[in-house]
């Protein structure tokens, strides 16, 4: 049976749509109605909405192995780049001028496993700032200006294995300076010539730790270490 001119045309079928994550649907409806020239409404709708997560490489770096590998040496880069792509697994920040790492600077690279901030100029570690990071095994931060061990920062980093903080002018480690990361299994603390003071209780809660490293530092103590039960 012919249609009367001008009557709706159904474009979709009746019941329930479901449009899968990040669609976008565009449809141009035209039905000119009797006696006019043309007309028509364009309706678009987007799902999961919100800005997507990076995946390009940043302009200041070189990526490889489809961005799992992200490589920001000697950029002369004052901060951590925003857009660091989501799948990165390996990423080098070294030999920069960074001073301050900002919470929350690495929270969407949840695949992260090793993380390099060697040869900055960190004198900085806000709390939060390593949050969203349940894969790092590696977190490398010799060579920098820090005067305290960041001990909050550490928190949530259940799978750390090994951490670098030789080279910086530390003068003292606190009781429980690394009690947030059980996991450890390395723990480089050489050259801090500055050192003069480590707590009893500095590596209490350190229960898997193999490796400690107190080379050429200013020390007049030894702490006890009998804590250290794994010790190699």
């Amino acid at each position: 049976m012919a249609r009367a001119r001008g009557s709706p045309c159904p474009l979709l079928p009746p019941g329930r749509m479901s449009w899968p994550q990040g669609a976008l649907l565009f449809l141009w409806l035209f039905s000119p109605p009797l006696g006019a020239g043309g007309g028509g409404v364009a309706v678009t709708a987007a799902a999961g909405g919100g800005s997507p997560p990076a995946t390009s490489c940043p302009a200041a770096c070189s990526c490889s192995n489809q961005a799992s590998r992200v490589i920001c040496t000697r950029r002369e880069l004052a901060e951590v780049p925003a857009s660091i792509p989501v799948n990165t697994r390996y990423l080098n920040l070294q030999e920069n001028g960074i001073q301050v790492i900002r919470t929350d600077t690495f929270k969407h690279l949840r695949h992260l496993e090793i993380l390099q901030l060697s040869k900055n100029l960190v004198r900085k570690i806000e709390v939060g700032a390593f949050n969203g990071l349940p894969s790092l095994n590696t977190l490398e931060l010799f060579d920098n200006r820090l005067t305290t061990v960041p001990t909050q920062a550490f928190e949530y980093l259940s799978k750390l294995r090994e951490l670098w903080l030789r080279n910086n002018p530390i003068e003292s480690i606190p009781s429980y300076a690394f009690n947030r990361v059980p996991s450890l299994r390395r723990l480089d603390l050489g050259e801090l010539k500055r050192l003069e003071y480590i707590s009893e209780a500095a590596f209490e809660g350190l229960v898997n730790l193999r490796y400690l490293n107190l080379g050429m530092c200013n020390l007049k103590d030894i702490p006890n270490l009998t804590a250290l039960v794994r010790l190699e």
